[in-house]
């Protein structure tokens, strides 16, 4: 089996939850611990959600790029975007001074996903945001 998945999918909905799928089958076989998988699955459907909210503020169709890498015991997702410029790294902890009421709930998804890999990058390069996941897959 190839140690790479790569994913391409429309600025949907449906077409993303057709590649959160193919991510899930695809990382199967490779017995990870459960959190690799779920940092994988998390990254897709955080980023590519905020990019399909917010990042295209033309309403027409763009293309998402995924890839997916399992090498010795480490995973690396690479997800890469032409929308709006969005560094995930800047998004900010909320106040957990204020009464939970008031708290916003938008970005809580990336800030769960910084918290639970083991490294984030960002890079915004030739009108793309490119991000790449980092997360140890050794028990």
């Amino acid at each position: 089996m190839p140690n790479n998945l790569k994913l391409e999918f429309k600025n949907n909905l449906p077409d993303l939850s057709k590649g959160l799928d193919a991510a899930l089958s695809w990382l199967t076989p490779f017995n990870l611990p459960p959190d690799a998988s779920y940092v994988t699955i998390l990254a897709l459907e955080e980023l590519a959600t905020h990019a399909i909210n917010h990042g295209y503020p033309d309403n027409l169709e763009h293309v998402i790029h995924v890839e997916i890498t399992v090498e010795k015991n480490q995973l690396f997702i690479q997800y890469l975007d032409d929308g709006v410029f969005f560094n995930p790294l800047d998004v900010q902890e909320p106040d957990t001074n204020l009464p939970i009421e008031d708290r916003p709930t938008e970005g809580l998804g990336i800030l769960l996903l910084r918290k639970i890999a083991d490294d984030m990058t960002y890079e915004r390069k030739d009108g793309n945001n490119f991000v790449t996941v980092y997360k140890s897959t050794s028990s």
